[in-house]
């Protein structure tokens, strides 16, 4: 993807950069120790070891407020029933996690029963990929299929091969935010083309009471954040540059939100979202 924040700016980075983490909170250090093993003695040190090593190479707000130990697609409304679609033995349904980090809530996924090889996750930073099997110590285990690509491009053998296969859900958490309006519908009508009909698009962004634009990770540079209304409009343009039809569901909150954030402000919310393809 386009460059979305300014590695050379480490003082403004720092700004969301946590120094220390006193704890792990639950689901993710259940995950941590049932499903990696790690000693519970072990986990603050061991987060906090990966946390570090991936904020070197790609200092977002996630990694270095450690929101990436939040699982996201745990908190949606649908949770239960795409879980239970993706062990289905009859369905053999397939997901993708578009922006996976280091493939938390793929893992959890795997944690809850779904068999590893029905899942992919995808993202442009090798090296945060890397680094989910040394967080998670599954690399001989985890049959799972990861893909280095860029949303906003879609080109290249690995983003055609996506096409081809299709996925019933896919998880897109804390992405469209990162782009202006313009960039948002590139992406989307890219992403439409892997999702087949009836398959859903589930996941959570940055949102505002008063949409339109607002400061990005690059200083000087903007993004455009979302209410509910407005992010309907734009699937609709979607739909009609893609010949594709979606159902958008969308509610707004205040979890997660700090009004005295660098990135956020009083009418932040957490837009938490379904789009279905209809037609």
């Amino acid at each position: 993807m386009t460059e979305i924040y300014d590695v050379s700016s480490f003082e403004r980075n720092r700004k969301w950069y946590q120094e220390d983490l006193a704890q792990v909170n639950e689901p993710i250090r259940r995950l941590l120790d049932e499903y990696s093993r790690v000693p519970s003695s072990e986990v603050v040190k061991h987060v906090k070891g990966i946390r570090d090593r991936a904020f070197a190479i790609s200092p977002y707000p996630c990694i270095g407020l450690f929101r990436f130990t939040n699982l996201t697609l745990i908190t949606h409304p649908l949770y239960n029933k795409i879980v239970e679609l993706l062990k289905s033995d009859s369905k053999k349904a397939s997901y993708l996690d578009i922006g996976c980090c280091f493939g938390q809530d793929l893992r959890q996924l795997v944690f809850g029963g779904v068999p590893s090889e029905r899942l992919v996750g995808l993202d442009i930073e090798r090296g945060l990929l890397d680094l989910g099997y040394d967080l998670f110590l599954d690399r001989e285990t985890l049959k799972s299929d990861f893909v280095i690509s860029d949303i906003l491009k879609a080109q290249g053998k690995e983003w055609q091969s996506l096409e081809e296969r299709g996925f019933d859900v896919i998880h897109c958490s804390a992405v469209f935010h990162l782009f202006t309006l313009e960039g948002q519908i590139t992406a989307a009508k890219n992403i439409a083309r892997l999702v087949k009909k009836g398959g859903m698009i589930v996941g959570r962004q940055m949102g505002n009471v008063k949409p339109g634009n607002f400061p990005a990770l690059i200083e000087g540079s903007f993004c455009y954040q979302h209410d509910v209304g407005t992010f309907g409009e734009m699937w609709e343009r979607v739909g009609e540059a893609t010949q594709t039809c979606w159902k958008v569901e969308g509610t707004m909150d205040l979890i997660n939100i700090n009004p005295i954030d660098t990135l956020e402000d009083e009418g932040s919310r957490r837009l938490l979202f379904t789009i279905t393809r209809t037609e």
